[in-house]
């Protein structure tokens, strides 16, 4: 992709993870070619994979010896804890008591 010189911001985004912008400069007297490379960092939500390999990004709100309820968009998901392979729990911040 061509860029013309200038000031110029680059958005990463991808579901489930917290997005990023990225600031460069292109010089007029700039040569073609060049990489770059930017780490979304850590997911925004919990993650659920299910045994069917379909992934489900929310908040985990429980999880029993029957069931698994996630929050997706506000709205409770219940699942059948046998239908879940694994659950990759994000940090939160925790206030402050």
């Amino acid at each position: 992709m061509k860029v013309n010189p200038g000031k110029h911001v680059l958005e990463f985004t991808k579901q489930g993870f917290n997005p990023g912008k990225y600031n460069f400069d292109v010089g007029t007297d700039a040569v073609s070619g060049g990489d770059i490379s930017y780490e979304l960092g850590m997911s925004s939500r919990d993650m659920v994979e299910l045994r069917d390999g379909s992934i489900i990004n929310g908040d985990l709100e429980s999880v029993s010896a029957t069931e698994v309820i996630v929050l997706v968009g506000g709205n409770a998901q219940r699942l059948n804890r046998n239908q879940v392979k694994r659950i990759l729990l994000v940090e939160r911040d925790t206030p402050l008591q």
